[in-house]
């Protein structure tokens, strides 16, 4: 594995450090995390391309399995492997320089948001070492590879959530299978663009995980600007069917299943249980397109 960058500034070894407090980040955006935490970034001369909509998918399935534990507690170990068997040549570490129970999980879901904004906003996607940083000292790092991690004391995590994810390949489809939590989905709308989708479920998932295990709530609605899909989640039935579960597993749901179909327009989904409904939303645009007195599309804050 290659090592982690330490945390100073400028350029080491031929490696270009970029830090992720630029102007392409808003400091009160949410699922960047607070002022006192940073992201530097190292990139090798050639760096190795990672495929966006994979990364996209297994990032989102990762930060959607973090988010159902203790977002204020401790990843299992100083050192902790990310891997999904549907992408084995993509593999996503943790370290941690100061915890000695492992890095705070906040840590993970702040500094994945600020990786892949900041690959967003350079279009460049890329197997590379990130450095955390906590009130201007090194904390730990996240590394992006493309290859599995070698030998050695490391504590592994396979992605992946507790309930059955349905599989169905119409734009309009519900599993038939009333022993599990299913899903119904619909494309309608607008069209975003795959960036749109992907960061907006991300900064979703970074407010879902911050979110109690109880009591049940009403409504959802979570983003990150300036991405234009919102995820927008209600309760199904009159009373208070959604939790912190349900949301999660409603977000990614969402995003696997544009990815799926290389489909981006706005979606809504059904989550059902034992074939019943509990909740509905899915993503729309925020704000929504509409067209102005000259017949042009422009964009509304209503």
């Amino acid at each position: 594995m290659t090592a982690l960058p330490s945390g100073s500034n400028g350029d080491e070894d031929g490696k270009n450090v970029l830090s992720a407090r630029n102007s392409t980040l808003s400091t009160d955006s949410l699922p960047i995390g607070p002022e006192d935490f940073d992201v530097r970034f190292f990139f090798t001369p050639r760096p190795q391309l990672v495929d966006r909509k994979e990364i996209f998918d297994f990032l989102a399935k990762m930060l959607a399995t973090e988010a159902l534990k203790n977002f204020d507690g401790l990843l299992p170990g100083r050192t902790v492997s990310f891997l999904d068997p549907r992408y084995p040549h993509i593999t996503v570490v943790a370290n941690s320089l100061v915890y000695s129970g492992g890095m705070p999980r906040s840590y993970l879901f702040w500094g994945m948001a600020r990786i892949m904004d900041h690959m967003v906003q350079i279009s460049l996607f890329i197997a590379s070492n990130f450095a955390l940083i906590w009130q201007g000292r090194p904390a730990g790092g996240l590394s992006i590879a493309l290859r599995p991690t070698g030998p050695g004391d490391k504590q592994r995590v396979t992605t992946g959530l507790p309930r059955p994810l349905s599989q169905q390949q119409n734009t309009t489809a519900a599993s038939h299978d009333k022993d599990f939590t299913s899903f119904e989905h619909e494309f309608h709308g607008s069209l975003l663009t795959v960036e749109d989708v992907c960061m907006g479920a991300i900064g979703a998932l970074v407010k879902a995980a911050q979110l109690p295990d109880r009591p049940h709530f009403y409504t959802f609605v979570g983003g990150f600007m300036p991405y234009h899909a919102l995820q927008s989640w209600s309760s199904f039935g009159g009373g208070p069917t959604l939790d912190r579960e349900r949301v999660v597993q409603g977000v990614y749901e969402s995003v696997r299943f544009a990815l799926a179909h290389d489909d981006f327009h706005e979606l809504k989904v059904r989550i059902l249980e034992f074939g019943l409904v509990f909740a509905d939303g899915g993503y729309i645009r925020d704000p929504p397109l509409t067209l102005g007195l000259d017949g042009h599309v422009n964009t509304s804050a209503s």
